[in-house]
């Protein structure tokens, strides 16, 4: 956590004296729809019943511009996502890496500009939870410690006096099996989410 917390003051820090450097803060309600599966007695993968469910995210992000409208887009975030597997409700929350190029059109009216982008995150599960039968139970050793996903997005950003503002919306396609061994063998779950990313850059 300390190591976390001195990042951030770095990014922030480092954000505040360069000038092709924009440091932001987000705040995004997700959906997230997991792609559940299971071998049956023939060895055959076939999907299990669930469903998806809200979450939320949260962090900070940095946009680095290294040409033109071209942007090197990162951050750090907390993200929280609910799902039911068919036997259980569950809570994941993973820290993400977003890696990412974005571009930022010139002006399209006052002080409006079109972003969009496309890359990659790290996926750092750090804590899961899930309701068995009412009862509540820890169950981050089901899981496996690192994932990756793809993630692609578009909105748009209004420029302030004192920063900008950003709307957009992000899908986000698991690439990584997060069930770990030896669950693994036997079952698979895919992660994947939309995300409604609301950012202010200052």
């Amino acid at each position: 956590m300390k190591k976390i917390v001195l990042l951030l003051a770095l990014l922030v820090g480092f954000g505040a004296v360069a000038q092709d450097f924009k440091i932001g803060l987000t705040l995004a309600p997700t959906i997230s729809f997991n792609k559940n599966l299971a071998k049956n007695a023939k060895g055959d993968w076939v999907a299990q019943e669930g469903s998806g469910g809200l979450g939320w995210k949260g962090g900070l992000l940095a946009d680095y511009r290294f040409a033109g409208n071209y942007y090197v887009h990162s951050g750090l975030l907390i993200h929280t996502k609910a799902f039911n597997t068919g036997s259980a409700d569950q809570t994941l929350t993973t820290l993400e890496i977003p890696i990412a190029l974005k571009l930022r059109s010139k002006e399209v009216t006052d002080n409006v500009h079109i972003t969009g982008f496309f890359g990659g995150t790290l996926d750092f599960n750090v804590a899961a939870k899930a309701k068995v039968a009412g009862v509540e139970i820890q169950t981050i050793d089901s899981y496996n410690k690192l994932g990756m996903s793809f993630m692609a997005g578009a909105g748009a950003e209004y420029d302030l006096d004192f920063g900008s503002i950003g709307l957009g919306l992000s899908y986000h396609l698991g690439f990584t099996n997060v069930v770990a061994s030896p669950l693994n063998k036997t079952n698979k779950s895919t992660p994947k989410h939309l995300s409604i990313d609301l950012v202010f850059y200052f």
